[in-house]
């Protein structure tokens, strides 16, 4: 599949691979997490990232790199200039290709400027209208693939623990609710604990309240929804959203595009 723009956006999906480009003016994203490990080099700019409850600043020349369902928000200041690349890998796609049954990242920071620029001009070529240029550009991330899992670090042990016990029993909660978020009673009623207590430990742990949470949660099932090509509409109707429109401004303020636009820049 050829790459495709949408102005400053460009964006492809090779094999399980996604990948794009991006150069903005002042974006934002609001806190959200991904089905996928999420690999960001920055190229332009000074990236100010919250993560999971932590806060670090990133600039030209540096690799960010995202766990799946990890919290996350980031951007730059307003009218600052931004250009960086994406790549979203399927954990296992990633597990697999460097002979492990699954890993996760430990460091979300590193400052590698050449690897920067490398994954920049890969990426690139992915996003070519030649269709040997994109077989080529896949080859070259999958190789420097390693190279960033080596900057890194990653652990082989059991998945990232979300935190105190109540926590995950209350995400696991949510997320089998997904359509109909759980009034907050009967959340505490459900967990045997106050309304305070459930909140307090949840916004500790998650750094989000438990609506946010199933929210940027309901946000990212769209994704995979519509990866797999669900109209926009139904969508929304599958996943507990008001309205399309409901969707369309979670959407927007998560991943930086609308629905449709995100369906249009994958199909051509």
């Amino acid at each position: 599949m050829p790459g495709s723009s949408d102005g400053s956006l460009r964006l492809a999906r090779l094999g399980a691979i996604e990948v794009a480009s991006r150069a903005a003016l002042g974006q934002q994203f609001d806190k959200h997490s991904h089905d996928e490990l999420v690999i960001s080099a920055n190229l332009l700019g000074e990236e100010q990232v919250w993560l999971d409850g932590r806060t670090f600043s990133a600039g030209a020349g540096c690799i960010t790199t995202y766990n799946p369902g990890e919290i996350q928000s980031g951007g730059v200041l307003p009218g600052q200039p931004w250009h960086y690349v994406g790549l979203y890998v399927p954990v296992d796609y990633l597990a697999n290709s460097l002979g492990h049954e699954r890993l996760q990242f430990v460091r979300p920071w590193q400052y590698a400027p050449a690897l920067t620029s490398e994954l920049a001009a890969a990426v690139n070529t992915c996003l070519s209208d030649d269709a040997l240029l994109r077989e080529r550009g896949e080859e070259q991330v999958t190789l420097l693939l390693g190279r960033v899992v080596r900057g890194a670090g990653v652990s082989l042990a059991a998945p990232r623990e979300a935190g105190h016990l109540a926590v995950r029993r209350l995400q696991e909660l949510l997320a089998a609710r997904l359509e109909a978020t759980p009034s907050l009673d009967e959340m505490a009623t459900e967990l045997s604990l106050s309304k305070f207590h459930l909140l307090r430990s949840f916004q500790k742990h998650t750094g989000l309240s438990p609506r946010q949470w199933a929210m940027q949660l309901r946000t990212r099932r769209a994704q995979g929804l519509l990866r797999q090509g669900m109209a926009p509409s139904a969508v929304a109707h599958a996943l507990g959203f008001a309205d399309q429109s409901h969707l369309n401004r979670h959407f927007r303020a998560a991943y930086g595009l609308s629905p449709g636009r995100y369906q249009a820049l994958l199909r051509r």
